[in-house]
């Protein structure tokens, strides 16, 4: 693609793994950037961390409006008093750290997230402990994209409904805060938007076809298959770069 640094047969490989991430982003309820952000970043290094982040905008706003009717007002008030001060310290960090050392930081933040989703104790989501939720969400999603995983083990016993239109409208407003903070510290702008906008139908596309998939799909299945290929992803992003 002109101007932006990428092949066609690059695109073309970011386009189906857009769509795959959506597909299982609607099939295990959450988890776009888990999948598709390594794989982007091993492709090339533009689509991250900016155009990540806006696709991560672009889904979470679908699934908060399909959630809409169930979301908590009060739980996403005090995760997202947390998500300001996590953001601000992941963009200063954003804005001083080399390619190859973010590459490997966000390497390990893919290992922090895959294990706090799976083998995360129970926790009851008071005050104290939904903005600790926040505050780290706010900074591995600056980082990464991946921002939930720490709100979904502090909501994790709620109703599913509640739990995802409530992650929904928190992921949907981190990324409004770490978008307004990339942008300030010069890591996102009109390329990255440009870029998301060219990956947005895949989005939209696979998140569309996991629609009747979804209701005869075991989601305790679709989660670990997830994770894993996040984390093997995460290994050879690593790898690469040490």
């Amino acid at each position: 693609m002109y101007g932006f640094g990428i092949t066609t047969h690059q695109f073309i490989l970011a386009f189906c793994i857009a769509v795959f991430g959506a597909f299982g982003n609607g099939l295990a309820g959450f988890g776009l950037a888990l999948l598709i952000g390594p794989f982007l970043l091993m492709i090339n290094p533009a689509f991250f961390p900016g155009p990540i982040i806006l696709l991560v905008g672009l889904i979470t706003t679908m699934v908060m409006i399909r959630e809409r009717k169930a979301v908590s007002c009060s739980c996403v008030k005090q995760a997202l008093g947390g998500f300001i001060p996590g953001t601000a310290l992941a963009a200063l960090i954003a804005a001083r750290l080399p390619e190859r050392e973010i590459a490997l930081l966000f390497g390990g933040l893919i290992f922090v997230a895959v294990g706090m989703s799976l083998v995360g104790p129970a926790i009851r989501p008071g005050k104290k402990i939904l903005f600790s939720a926040g505050v780290l969400g706010g900074f591995m999603g600056t980082l990464s994209g991946v921002s939930m995983p720490p709100l979904a083990l502090a909501l994790q016993n709620r109703p599913g409904p509640e739990l995802r239109g409530t992650i929904a409208c928190v992921g949907f407003l981190s990324v409004i805060l770490s978008t307004i903070a990339l942008a300030l510290v010069g890591r996102l702008g009109i390329k990255e938007l440009q870029l998301a906008l060219c990956l947005a139908p895949g989005v939209v596309l696979g998140y569309v076809f996991s629609f009747p998939v979804a209701e005869y799909f075991d989601k305790r299945c679709t989660r670990p298959a997830v994770f894993l290929l996040s984390s093997i992803s995460a290994v050879a992003m690593i790898v690469r770069y040490v």
